[in-house]
């Protein structure tokens, strides 16, 4: 298993602010894929790809509301 983490410049955060924050990405280095983005504003945008090549993706705004929470099956 391997894990980064860095800094991101800032972009458009899910909430419509302009924020900097956190990325971190892990993989098992057998198919399973995880990033995420913390924004310094506190959203948050989650982002897992399986060894099948289905993923799960999910945004959360900094007050908590799911503003995306999406699953696509892979073959």
């Amino acid at each position: 298993m391997s894990a980064v983490a860095a800094t991101f410049e800032p972009r458009l955060a899910p909430c419509g602010l302009t924020r900097g924050g956190e990325r971190y990405l892990t993989e098992d280095h057998q198919g399973l894929i995880t990033e995420e983005l913390r924004f310094s504003c506190g959203c948050c945008s989650t982002r897992e790809e399986f060894h099948d090549g289905s993923f799960h993706h999910m945004v959360v705004h900094h007050r908590g509301r799911v503003l995306a929470d999406e699953e696509w099956r892979g073959e």
